[in-house]
């Protein structure tokens, strides 16, 4: 056999190897209900093979950088594999950023002989491959196989959209994207942003500030607001919470939306979002502690946000939308609990950022919350029954429910309220729409209420009549970093009345 055909060989057997090992592992939580989705899922794990032979075809084209480079890529893919069979844990900025920051008790508490095992077999199986790659003397034409392979890798990750969506998502695309959004995240966090000067305009010995980002809740899927099916049964069983069913956001996705919400930007001062701090600094300047306990990764535009807080929690740093296995916000509360039995202040925020109504929907849903059937059972949205989408859309407002039910029994007993906001809506097959970030009409109305306790009635009554007066007033999402503050009794300069919850006003035009 020839230098080059001995080459091309080994180049195929390593992409195959990979693939196998490497990417095959990404897909087996899966959801599949028939012969067309196991087709759908087969097909992109052979898609994303062609990157592998790329790859592999790059790192073995010089046999000192094969033997420098080959066993590196096993153990490290080894390692990230096991953990996404596992612990169905995969890479991402936040996963990052808690690696980075382990202790050695953590790290053995998840290292088992399992892993070393695996990783150890790849290492062999990656000699193997050197040994084989440094029995080839030269490979022929060498420059053309670089020039065709980097044409090669580039076709596959940058070809096409949805391949490059899920190519980026997986080994080793995702360590370096992860790592880079990381870097770029912590620059970012640096970078300067104005303060809002804020002034008091009452004050309490005690308060607690709860606020709930939610993901993806609609406000017409809502019982509170009159939706037929009883998707919130424990949120109205409570007394002091009050629906607010005509906000309106401007933004139909996360990374546009949360960053309006967070900061006092609004639609004629959209670029507040990039230079101005968000009320959590606000808070911090008049002593209150803060802490962001958060269900998803870090997002590059509201990052900065996030450093605001003193303290930072992911409890499932290693989950992201490509990892189909149980994923509630009710993991939230563990932390939830801690940092409040460990905090002294008198004046706290909390921030949590929910997974809420994201699709895959079953993935969010424990069993408990599950009222309305048949679920989905394919990945692909548009390859389940329409009824069946609808269905486990509820049933992840059903979980929502629950989650911020169990956040208010913790604070019932205190002086606290609790904000929830959604920050986008949901299209459920409405003229041919599904999820978000398109624009339909049903994704710029997210659900939103507000909860107080008793003694927050008590100290601030005039603000929970005006709460009462405007709950069926018309907002867009500006409104909540303004009605925080004011809900703490502070002020921003130069804020509009018109903005906040807590001042009674003539009735706010539609959006």
């Amino acid at each position: 056999m020839t230098n080059r055909y001995a080459y091309l060989w080994l180049v195929v057997a390593m992409g195959v190897w990979n693939t196998l090992c490497f990417i095959l592992p990404d897909f087996f939580d899966s959801p599949t209900d028939g012969w067309r989705s196991v087709l759908t899922v087969i097909l992109y794990v052979c898609a994303l093979g062609i990157g592998q032979i790329a790859i592999a075809s790059l790192l073995a084209l010089h046999r000192y950088i094969a033997a420098l480079c080959l066993p590196l890529y096993a153990v490290l893919g080894g390692v990230i594999s096991y953990y996404r069979v596992a612990f169905h844990a995969t890479v991402n900025p936040a996963l990052v950023d808690a690696t980075l920051h382990t202790n050695m008790g953590t790290v053995s508490g998840v290292t088992s002989w399992q892993l070393i095992v695996w990783v150890v077999f790849q290492l062999l199986v990656s000699l193997l491959w050197v040994r084989w790659r440094w029995r080839i003397e030269k490979v022929p034409q060498a420059w053309v196989i670089l020039i065709g392979s980097i044409g090669l890798f580039a076709a596959w990750y940058w070809g096409n959209g949805r391949l490059h969506k899920s190519a980026a998502q997986r080994y080793p695309m995702h360590v370096i994207r992860s790592v880079g959004e990381y870097v770029s995240l912590q620059r970012a966090s640096n970078l300067p942003r104005q303060i809002p000067k804020v002034q008091a305009t009452a004050t309490t010995d005690s308060l607690d500030i709860i606020m709930i980002i939610g993901e993806a809740a609609r406000a017409d899927h809502l019982s509170l607001n009159g939706y037929p099916r009883e998707t919130c049964p424990r949120l109205a069983a409570r007394h002091n919470v009050v629906s607010l069913p005509h906000i309106f956001s401007q933004h139909t996705h996360t990374a546009a939306s949360v960053p309006h919400i967070l900061s006092p930007a609004d639609s004629l001062h959209p670029e507040l979002a990039n230079t101005s701090h968000s009320f959590i600094a606000c808070l911090r300047q008049q002593g209150y502690t803060s802490a962001w306990i958060s269900n998803q990764d870090y997002g590059r535009t509201y990052a900065p946000f996030i450093y605001e807080a003193d303290t930072i929690l992911f409890p499932n740093a290693s989950k992201t939308v490509f990892v189909f296995h149980p994923w509630y916000d009710l993991d939230l509360l563990p932390a939830l609990q801690n940092l409040i039995k460990e905090q002294t202040e008198t004046h706290r925020l909390y921030v949590l950022h929910t997974i809420g109504s994201h699709w895959f929907y079953n993935n969010h849903v424990p069993e408990s919350c599950i009222r309305f059937q048949p679920t989905v059972t394919n990945r692909v949205i548009t390859q389940n029954d329409s009824m069946a989408v609808i269905n486990s859309y509820d049933n992840t407002i059903v979980s929502m429910d629950l989650f911020v039910d169990s956040v208010i029994s913790l604070f019932k007993d205190r002086n606290a309220i609790l904000f929830y906001l959604s920050d986008h809506g949901e299209s459920l097959g409405e003229r041919g729409n599904w999820l978000h970030a398109a624009g339909a009409k049903e994704t710029k109305y997210p659900a939103a209420f507000v909860w107080y306790s008793e003694k927050y009635a008590r100290t601030f009554p005039d603000k929970v009549a005006a709460l009462k007066e405007n709950r069926t007033k018309h907002f867009r999402t500006d409104y909540l970093f303004y009605s925080l503050l004011s809900a703490a009794g502070l002020q921003a300069d130069g804020n509009n009345s018109s903005f906040d919850l807590f001042i009674r006003k003539s009735a706010a035009k539609n959006p």
